[in-house]
């Protein structure tokens, strides 16, 4: 943010998986820099916290003190080079396919087979549709197929 002592950052989002891949009490290390024209960023300083300690929103836990790990080195009476104050954090799920499926939901399945003439005479054992009485035709296999599938899902 440009010109202030007092930066307020606009609202971003970033999936937990990128910030602590899942564990919540990895330490996340936040850099703050003062912005410059040409480049030459200037650090004015660090804090570390997790994902938990995020989570807990806006309170006095979010508040954080900047250091500066030199300037701490050279100074001794050297506190911080300011605050940065969590305003907001809100947590939105993202639910795949399988999430629903796990969740109970049910799925009606429909199927629907093509017995044009143009897959050959049924009775001939060169169709598509011919009924071997040893094994199954190319539609009867791929229903089976499906149906083992639908049968799976329902288990998860």
């Amino acid at each position: 943010v440009k010109n202030t002592l007092n930066p307020v950052w606009q609202a971003f989002s970033i999936p937990v998986r990128a910030l602590c891949n899942g564990d919540y009490d990895r330490t996340i290390k936040v850099e703050v820099y003062d912005w410059d024209r040409d480049g030459s960023h200037d650090f004015i300083g660090e804090f570390t916290t997790s994902y938990r300690e995020l989570a807990r929103g806006q309170s006095q836990f979010n508040v954080y003190e900047v250091v500066n790990p030199r300037k701490k080195m050279k100074k001794k009476k050297y506190i911080n080079s300011g605050t940065v104050t969590l305003l907001s954090f809100t947590v939105e799920s993202e639910y795949t396919f399988l999430d629903y499926i796990k969740g109970g939901t049910q799925i009606n399945f429909t199927v629907a087979i093509d017995f044009t003439a143009s897959n050959g005479n049924p009775s001939q054992s060169t169709s598509l549709h011919y009924m071997n009485p040893y094994q199954l035709n190319a539609y009867a296999m791929a229903l089976k197929a499906v149906a083992l599938l639908g049968a799976t899902a329902r288990k998860v």
